[in-house]
């Protein structure tokens, strides 16, 4: 019996890697399809710091208080306007226009802040930092102090466009957020 058992030698197992190799190629395939490849955008944010030295008082400081029932314009001490919502949603044109009438009445200051409540949506954060960063005006009705385009206009003789071409105006650039009061 012990004689048998010798002869029989038994060959060493191998791997298949064939089936493991299209396993993973299925894998590789589905983890692909069904990614989510998103756009993050990243927003520049100056926050003050205890290292910035002396603290100076601006001459007007632009608050945006975001609410649920609509959008409250203040100067940091005295309420300037509120702007309730329409139909569900903030009015952003009647606050970038707002925006643009503040900038004309101090065009040296770039600081804002916009206040939220805690239940309100991140994307409306968003557009109402949009909305008081910067405004499109026809170039007709740009402001020169405002605008960054050439002062001597168009050249003589060159005739105007009828529906004049919108530039980008920059209205409160540096926009610090906090929570509403």
């Amino acid at each position: 019996m012990y004689d048998t058992q010798v002869r029989r030698m038994r060959k060493p197992a191998g791997l298949l890697l064939v089936p493991m190799i299209d396993i993973f190629t299925v894998l590789v395939t589905f983890l692909l399809m069904t990614a989510v490849f998103a756009r993050i955008t990243i927003l520049q944010l100056d926050l003050p710091s205890a290292a910035d030295g002396k603290v100076t008082e601006p001459t007007f400081r632009l608050e945006v208080i975001v609410r649920q029932d609509g959008l409250e314009v203040t100067n940091g001490s005295a309420q300037i306007a509120t702007i309730p919502t329409v139909n569900g949603e903030y009015d952003l044109q009647a606050l970038s226009e707002l925006a643009l009438s503040l900038k004309r009445e101090y065009p040296h200051t770039d600081s804002a802040s916009v206040l939220l409540e805690p239940a309100v949506r991140y994307d409306s954060l968003i557009q109402v930092m949009d909305a008081i960063r910067s405004t499109e005006m026809s170039e007709g009705a740009a402001d020169p102090e405002l605008s960054d385009q050439d002062e001597r206009g168009p050249p003589t003789g060159v005739p105007q466009s009828i529906d004049p071409k919108p530039t980008r105006v920059a209205l409160f650039t540096k926009i610090a957020v906090g929570d509403a009061p």
